[in-house]
């Protein structure tokens, strides 16, 4: 018969070891994920007005600055056939990775990435 207070001693301890390199790999996790930068991120109060390109892609209309291209996740259902969209800027931007775009039917998509809009890449899209 196995001596029960060894038994008693050893599952605390391995729950704590556990535990602890779960912590350090949760925080290796966060020390090598890249900060956000500007191109990120866009100033929501700048978009003018948009264009749905496709299920995936969306054309902002910027004040006074070249048009940027909004990639998505994934395909996002009926969004090129309603041509509508709707979404919340946190503290006055609307950020890729982290924010998401509404459709009509209210299904939300992750916005992807964001880049300037040359005449090329929005005719490669289509």
């Amino acid at each position: 018969m196995p001596d029960v207070s060894r038994l008693s001693l050893f599952f605390p301890i391995a729950g704590v070891l556990a535990l602890v390199s779960f912590t350090v790999a949760q925080a290796q996790e966060t020390t090598d994920a890249k900060p956000i930068d500007d191109k990120q991120c866009i100033n929501a109060d700048k978009i003018s007005g948009y264009r749905v390109v496709s299920d995936e892609l969306v054309r902002l209309e910027m004040q006074g600055q070249k048009d940027i291209l909004l990639r998505l996740k994934r395909h996002c259902p009926q969004l090129y056939y309603h041509k509508y969209m709707s979404f919340t800027p946190v503290n006055g931007k609307l950020c890729a990775r982290f924010d998401d775009i509404i459709t009509r039917s209210g299904t939300p998509c992750r916005i992807e990435s964001f880049s300037d809009v040359s005449k090329e890449t929005t005719e490669r899209a289509k």
